[in-house]
């Protein structure tokens, strides 16, 4: 079903609205950045390509498996991973007045590929904690490394949603809550892997596979949700 395509099928295989959501959201985050920047700060397609690949797409593969795991990232050998991203931005940056670029940006659509990559995230980071848990028997590496897939593509988000300077800004503030809730998820994650010592039947029936990255998912969609309705309120409020 649609759940299992949008979480329990990421433990075996990369699913597709996962796999070309993630790397739409990269790419038009990207452009949204490069628009907010005077014309002659914008970088060029080819500059976009690549950069938005490396800062927005995959950044939590490519920091994890240097970082953790001492390896070539994952997202520069797959294919099914490099080739999508290309892809969207192919056609995104040929298309005639940019239609699927303003139309991927704006609310609705945004929040689906934004809400697709989230739980990106949140599936690769419980795949590296298993796989942590197979190949060493240490929890604490298990835990640090869902915390740094978490944790890289937070960051990003944070300064995705609000610019670099005021996200620099807000950066402390912001970074201690994302610490403590990875903390939480990924300590909680650990504990249910250890109790059920890798059985796969066992982990299944916890449903915390398919729970978790919908928290994760409202967790990061509550703030501009917050903040269209106080919107709205304000304007029927101006209206009457």
């Amino acid at each position: 079903g649609m759940l299992a395509l949008l979480t329990t099928d990421a433990r075996t295989s990369y699913p597709w609205p996962l796999c070309w959501g993630n790397a739409l959201w990269g790419f038009v985050a990207f452009r949204q950045h490069r628009a907010s920047q005077p014309m002659k700060l914008q970088p060029g397609w080819l500059y976009s390509m690549v950069g938005s690949f490396i800062l927005y797409t995959m950044p939590a593969n490519i920091c994890t498996n240097m970082l953790c795991f001492v390896r070539m990232p994952s997202a520069f050998t797959s294919l099914g991973i490099i080739p999508p991203h290309l892809c969207c931005c192919i056609v995104i940056l040929l298309c005639p007045r940019d239609a699927i670029g303003r139309f991927l940006a704006t609310s609705v659509p945004f929040a689906i590929i934004d809400s697709l990559g989230v739980l990106d995230n949140a599936t690769t980071a419980f795949n590296y904690m298993e796989e942590a848990i197979a190949t060493t028997r240490s929890p604490i590496l298990a835990i640090l490394v869902g915390m740094t897939v978490n944790l890289a593509g937070g960051v990003l988000r944070h300064f995705a949603a609000r610019g670099y300077l005021v996200g620099a800004a807000e950066f402390d503030e912001c970074l201690r809550g994302n610490v403590l809730y990875s903390l939480m998820v990924c300590s909680l994650y650990g504990v249910m892997i250890h109790r059920c010592a890798g059985s796969v039947q066992c982990m299944n029936d916890t449903w915390m596979y398919e729970l978790l990255p919908w928290v994760a998912v409202i967790r990061n969609i509550s703030p501009p949700l917050s903040t269209l309705w106080s919107s709205r309120a304000s304007m029927k409020a101006k209206a009457s």
